[in-house]
């Protein structure tokens, strides 16, 4: 997985949330807890929160009274995620490792893998064995809910490259997005070049991602071949929208 330049990760929200500091919206967070009760076989205080960047879900669930963990291989993001959960005197444990070397056992009562996280693992093997070190994660009936972007709906981005700009009272960022995909390998491309200006200092940053791409029916599969058994897939955070095959996102819900 890349590791973030320090000022990816401190302004990291802007260019892909488009906002400081940013947390998981209200659909969002009521789709999780929706799950948590009516789909979780057990009552869920214990969270781990995989990829947990900045702290878009972590520190939202903490403010909530959930006890929650966040693991993440870039020292960056979470001293970025520290700084916010002290700024709202908030609590969480946060821990520096790899999804692929993390080992607990039967801790959690859910496991969050949001944002794409398990699509930077490119090889099938990879995700099976990531997989199954959340199910191990899990206690007995616990939860895994998995959030991956739907790439493939989205590939007009992949046309041309895109402009953007952000500005207040503090800082002036400017970037290109270049995204280009694959469709052979179900390779998913994302290079960003930019200038940030702060205190009339500019410094420039360039920062590449690759994800793989994943159907419902590969994820699915995913999942069963790691373990779990009841596996569940939602093309929206609004269950209203449940016709909707081309949303946004693709979450997946199972159960160990």
């Amino acid at each position: 997985m890349n590791t973030y330049q320090k000022e990816i990760a401190r302004f990291y929200d802007i260019i892909v949330h488009g906002q400081k500091e940013a947390e998981a919206g209200e659909s969002e967070l009521e789709f999780v807890e929706w799950a948590f009760q009516d789909v979780c076989s057990r009552k869920v205080n214990q969270i781990m929160d995989v990829g947990c960047g900045n702290g878009r879900f972590l520190i939202p669930l903490a403010r909530k009274g959930y006890t929650v963990t966040g693991l993440d291989i870039n020292q960056y993001m979470l001293e970025e995620c520290s700084k916010r959960l002290k700024k709202q005197k908030l609590q969480a444990d946060l821990i520096q490792k790899d999804l692929e070397t993390m080992d607990f056992d039967s801790e959690y009562d859910a496991l969050l893998c949001m944002d794409s996280v398990i699509c930077y693992f490119l090889e099938s093997e990879r995700i099976i064995n990531v997989l199954r070190t959340f199910r191990r994660a899990l206690n007995p009936q616990g939860i895994l809910i998995v959030e991956n972007w739907n790439m493939p709906a989205h590939r007009e981005l992949c046309e041309e490259a895109h402009v953007h700009r952000y500005t207040d009272e503090d800082i002036e960022i400017k970037w290109q997005e270049h995204d280009w995909y694959e469709t052979f390998t179900s390779i998913f491309h994302i290079e960003v070049k930019g200038t940030i200006l702060e205190k009339g200092e500019i410094c420039t940053f360039h920062h590449e991602e690759i994800l793989r791409a994943m159907t419902v029916g590969e994820m699915n599969m995913y999942l069963k071949e790691a373990g779990f058994t009841e596996c569940s897939a939602y093309p929206s955070y609004d269950l209203s929208e449940a016709a909707n095959v081309n949303g946004d996102s693709m979450i997946f819900l199972s159960a160990g």
